[in-house]
């Protein structure tokens, strides 16, 4: 089993800032591949974040969603689907700073290839998966576009670090994950079913601030959210720049895993983002309401809309 390096790395760069917004700015989000282009920025070049910018990357988007439901954060990576339930949920009124990218097969449903026969039985099927929106979208639409019977499935909270040992030991049958973790998972011998590249453009990942936070920092998270990101996202798609090989490190993944799994994302620079916002924002975050409110995610979705100024 791989050592987790991106967890040594994280205990080694990024410190988890735990003080009030007004005195710092923590913004946080796991460890999805799509998210670290930004914290290798953050890690390699702090003298560019602002002092009280505080960036963390935590393990699963469970720790994420606690710390800004107890409002120890105010920005995050988020999926939209999670963004959605979270703003649904809550009072904390977010609305999206960035869109950073599509998952286009870097969100997937994984199985050992002696179970894949037993899906087209009427078997149980026990899913390991984060206690998420995005999991549970993942899930769901997975059984919608292979025809499974929802009843079958038994949902049990499995966090990546421990997704491939579930797995490998019959814990559970089938591992909801994303990368870095679907490539880890493949190396050990399991079988991709289901992957966001049958549902393209429904999952995107963006950037979340309590408007409250932005209205206050709007000076300090701009660059964070324009500059910083582009910068960023530049580098980490040239192989041995500096970027690039933090991500390694990060994701624990060599060059030629690293670019196999970059090319599962379409990634947005500031401009695409924009455009985003204007052209196809609205129908997908809608469809995402949609499926989630009919699954019970939330009984109204209370929608986000773009960060004041970004557009």
């Amino acid at each position: 089993m791989k050592k987790n390096v991106w967890f040594t790395a994280l205990s080694l760069f990024l410190l988890v800032g735990c003080q009030p917004p007004q005195e710092s700015i923590n913004v946080v989000g796991n460890s999805w591949l799509g998210y670290q282009p930004l914290y290798a920025q953050h890690i390699l070049h702090p003298e560019q974040q602002p002092s009280n910018v505080h960036l963390t990357m935590l393990v699963s988007d469970i720790s994420v969603i606690r710390m800004l439901t107890n409002q120890a954060a105010s920005v995050a990576m988020l999926s939209l689907d999670n963004a959605i339930s979270l703003n649904s949920r809550t009072d904390l009124d977010f609305c999206i700073a960035l869109a950073l990218s599509s998952s286009d097969g870097a969100d997937a449903i994984l199985t050992r290839p002696d179970f894949v026969p037993q899906l087209k039985t009427e078997v149980p099927i026990r899913v390991g998966m984060e206690d998420s929106a995005l999991a549970r979208y993942v899930v769901s639409r997975w059984l919608e576009e292979h025809d499974i019977d929802p009843s079958r499935v038994n949902r049990m909270i499995v966090l990546p670090p421990g997704q491939e040992t579930a797995l490998n030991t019959n814990l559970v049958d089938v591992i909801a994950t994303y990368a870095p973790f679907t490539q880890n998972l493949v190396e050990h011998g399991a079988e991709v079913i289901f992957s966001s590249r049958e549902i393209p453009d429904e999952i995107i990942d963006t950037v979340v601030v309590r408007k409250a936070t932005w209205q206050q920092y709007h000076d300090l998270l701009l660059p964070l959210v324009t500059t910083s990101w582009d910068t960023a996202l530049a580098q980490a798609q040239v192989p041995n720049s500096d970027i690039f090989n933090a991500m390694m490190k990060l994701s624990d993944l060599s060059a030629e895993e690293l670019t196999m799994s970059m090319a599962q994302l379409k990634f947005y620079d500031t401009k695409q983002s924009r455009e985003f916002f204007k052209t196809g924002y609205a129908e997908v975050s809608e469809q995402i309401a949609a499926h989630l409110q009919e699954t019970g995610v939330f009984d109204a979705p209370k929608m986000l809309s773009p960060c004041e100024g970004v557009l």
